[in-house]
């Protein structure tokens, strides 16, 4: 049985990925859950359920860095997806390509007084200038309650996590980068630091489209997916 693994973002859920589960309905057993935790440990423990040979792990985002913990720490799967990912989401002292720290600690600040404005904020850097007819879908795939203690942990681990040491041990039969051109949340740059890291990933670069590639250009992802089914 193939196993396709989908790993949503922050501020998100499972729900994200409606258009891939629709498209491998009854080709595919989907694990998509809504993550109770940014922990790679979590992860791993429930990744044990699966055949790596026979899985594809996709990772949006957030979801991209822990999907490339677990390949670090030893899963292998199939092919590995990172849409809209990179290895390092804020800048370092050696590290140019991320936003400012700053940032991630002023939204972690205002989630105790206006956490669903932080959210409506960041929903709507989703979506690059030119994809504003896809902001329907979006919202009603984003309708969710999320507690601010759940946020901050997700806006502790993208300031804190430095993925740039691990990338290295990262292993899949076939690693496959779908970027966003017109992201604004993480440039494309990152994708291109990612390519660059691991020699044997195949980058695709989406031009007009923004962080959210799932639902914009769906059928690029889905044709990945279909490679494997």
């Amino acid at each position: 049985m193939k196993h396709l693994v989908l790993l949503h973002g922050w501020a998100a859920n499972g729900r994200i990925w409606e258009k891939q589960e629709a498209f491998v309905a009854h080709k595919a057993q989907v694990w998509a859950p809504d993550l109770p935790v940014w922990e790679a440990g979590w992860l791993m423990d429930n990744l044990r359920a699966f055949d790596p040979a026979d899985t594809v792990l996709v990772g949006w985002s957030l979801g991209g860095m822990l999907a490339l913990e677990a390949c670090a720490l030893g899963f292998k799967p199939r092919i590995l997806v990172l849409v809209s990912a990179c290895a390092s989401f804020c800048r370092r002292p050696d590290y140019s390509l991320g936003i400012s720290a700053a940032v991630v600690r002023g939204m972690r600040q205002r989630l105790r007084s206006e956490a669903k404005q932080v959210v409506q904020e960041f929903h709507q850097q989703l979506l690059a200038p030119g994809e504003a007819d896809w902001q329907n879908d979006l919202e009603k795939l984003l309708l969710q309650e999320f507690t601010p203690e759940w946020l901050a942990q997700g806006l502790d681990y993208l300031r804190a996590q430095d993925l740039r040491g691990i990338l290295p041990e990262v292993e899949a039969r076939d690693i496959v980068l779908l970027h966003g051109r017109r992201d604004r949340i993480i440039p494309a740059g990152q994708a291109y630091y990612l390519r660059d890291q691991l020699p044997e990933a195949r980058l695709v670069l989406l031009p007009g489209a923004g962080h959210a590639p799932m639902i914009t250009c769906s059928s690029t992802l889905n044709e990945v997916l279909a490679e494997f089914l």
